[in-house]
Formats: C-alpha cells, sequence, structure tokens
C-alpha cells in the first residue's frame, strides 16, 4: 500500500460539464472546480493557468477520469493527461464511482444514471457503509427500461446522475435545486478516489488510459429495436 503523502499528484475529470481538477503533494492540496458553457478544451486551459506555480514535468501519478461520459470531454482530458505523463504511473477514476461517492454518508444502496444516446443510459450501482463505497455493478450501458428493471429490487436505492428523473417512481430522487450538485463530480471527491486508488496500487501506464467506451453498436441497437417490435406484436 503506497503513501500517498510524498508523492506529487495531479489528477483531472472531465466526462461531464463540471471540470474538476486537483494537485497534491506534501505541502500543497490545489482543488479545482469548473462549470462553465466553454468547450472542454478551454476548461482544461484555464485548469492549467490556475496551476501555473505547479511543475508538471515533476509529477509522480496523475489521475484521470475515464468515464462513462461524455466522449468528446473525455477525450479532451485524458490527450492532456497523455501529453503530461509519458513513462509516468497512472491511475484510473470511474466517472460514476465518482459521483456516487457524493452519497458516500447515505449508508445504503446508490445508483448512478447518466444519460448516453438517446434511450439509453450509462448506469454503475454502488453500496455505501461505514464511510465505504463498494462497487456492486461496474458501469454498463443499457436502455433506460433494463436499467430501472436491474435495480427496482434494491430497498430505498438513492439515484444520482442526469439520468435519475426516469426512476422517480420508486427510487430516492434529488428534485430539489439545491441538491443539483449531487449529480456532478466533486473536486473532493476527485482527491480521495485518486488517493484510494494510489493507496491500492492501482497503477497502469500510459498504454492502458483510454475513454471507457460502453456505446453499443448501431447495428446492435437496430437488432433490439427490431426484436422489441416483434415482441410487442
Amino acid at each position: 500500500m503506497e503513501n500517498s503523502s510524498n508523492l506529487k499528484v495531479f489528477s483531472l475529470d472531465t466526462s461531464s460539464p463540471r471540470v474538476v481538477a486537483c494537485y497534491f503533494d506534501s505541502e500543497k492540496k490545489i482543488m479545482i472546480e469548473l462549470e462553465t458553457k466553454a468547450k472542454h478544451g478551454i476548461q482544461v486551459s484555464q485548469v492549467v493557468e490556475k496551476l501555473k506555480e505547479v511543475d508538471f514535468n515533476s509529477l509522480d501519478v496523475i489521475g484521470v477520469g475515464i468515464g462513462p461520459g461524455g466522449l468528446t470531454g473525455l477525450r479532451v482530458g485524458i490527450s492532456f493527461a497523455l501529453g503530461l505523463g509519458i513513462g509516468k504511473r497512472f491511475v484510473r477514476i470511474s466517472s460514476l464511482k465518482l459521483i456516487a461517492m457524493n452519497a458516500l454518508a447515505s449508508n445504503g444502496y446508490i445508483g448512478v444514471v447518466r444519460k448516453a444516446r438517446e434511450g439509453y443510459l450509462y448506469a454503475g450501482l454502488y453500496h455505501a457503509e461505514n464511510g465505504k463505497l463498494h462497487t456492486l455493478v461496474e458501469p454498463f450501458i443499457e436502455s433506460i427500461d433494463v436499467v430501472r428493471e436491474r435495480f427496482k429490487s434494491y430497498n430505498q436505492l438513492l439515484l444520482l446522475g442526469d439520468g435519475a428523473e426516469y426512476f422517480k417512481d420508486y427510487g430516492i430522487v434529488f428534485e430539489q435545486p439545491t441538491y443539483s450538485q449531487y449529480n456532478f463530480p466533486s473536486v473532493r471527491n476527485l482527491y480521495l478516489l485518486t488517493i484510494e486508488e494510489i493507496a491500492n496500487g492501482n497503477f497502469v501506464d500510459a498504454l492502458h488510459i483510454e475513454p471507457l467506451y460502453l456505446q453499443k453498436s448501431i447495428a446492435e441497437l437496430n437488432f433490439e429495436k427490431k426484436l422489441k417490435q416483434i415482441q410487442e406484436k
């Protein structure tokens, strides 16, 4: 188990409209959250500007969000991270787990659902207990109906993410604007999850950093659509 306190670490997630990034070492900790209408490339440039005191060449570990989420944003973040770190150690950050950590104090089941292509959701299932988050179902993509069917057996299921609106009839959904922040990643949780991945020794090299691509092919979607039409006749 590696201690991150002696390391120089930069971590970034660009899977959603809210870009989160952090830098930490033995002397300082810098936390950044950006939520603007600017493209991800511009937001990453703004992150760099806010970290101008950091020597990126001296980094020991780079954390990067791999999704699932918006592929354009993910590619921007991953490309930037790879540009910093050829030959360095990386840790991969699950963007759904990052959102699930917003409900770490809930002590129960947490479903994270994010909109993918029309009619489909990225989804993952987690359980929070005593300040620890356990992954029950790794991120996957399925139709809204299939995700609803898979999740409906979990009692008191808390739903997070922009797809939570499809679960109001049986899940716990934060509808008030005050709680909308829970549907997006936070830099504090990026920091904590990066430390956790480092402590667990989950390092990879640059060759193993790529977006978590879960989208079904057009052929698969067309087949499922035809099958559903046949079943409804």
